[in-house]
C-alpha cells in the first residue's frame, strides 16, 4: 500500500496524493506498534502461565483470548483505514 502510493506521489505530486502516501505509511506504523505491543503482552501472559503450570495450579481459559481482541483491534483498524481511503 506504501509502494502504490509513493508511486502516485512520484508521478502527481498533489495534495492528495500526499496526504494518501503519508497515511499509508502512518498506518503502516500503527501496525508495527500493534504487533509489537501484541508480542510484549503475549510474553507476559505465557510467562504468567508458565508460573501456573510450575505452581501446580490448573490454568483456566480466558473468556476473551489475547489472540481474539488484537484480531478484532486489527480489524477495526483495517476498516477505519479503508473508511478513511475511500470515503475522505
Amino acid at each position: 500500500m506504501i509502494g502504490f502510493f509513493r508511486s502516485l506521489r512520484e508521478h502527481a505530486e498533489t495534495a492528495e496524493t500526499i496526504r494518501r502516501h503519508e497515511a499509508a505509511v502512518q498506518f503502516g506504523v500503527a501496525l508495527v506498534i500493534i504487533g509489537l505491543v501484541a508480542t510484549v503482552l503475549v510474553a507476559f501472559s505465557h510467562v504468567s502461565m508458565l508460573r501456573k503450570l510450575r505452581a501446580g495450579v490448573t490454568p483456566v481459559p480466558a473468556v476473551w483470548p489475547l489472540s481474539i481482541l488484537i484480531s478484532l483491534l486489527l480489524a477495526l483498524l483495517a476498516f477505519y483505514g479503508l473508511w478513511e481511503l475511500f470515503f475522505t
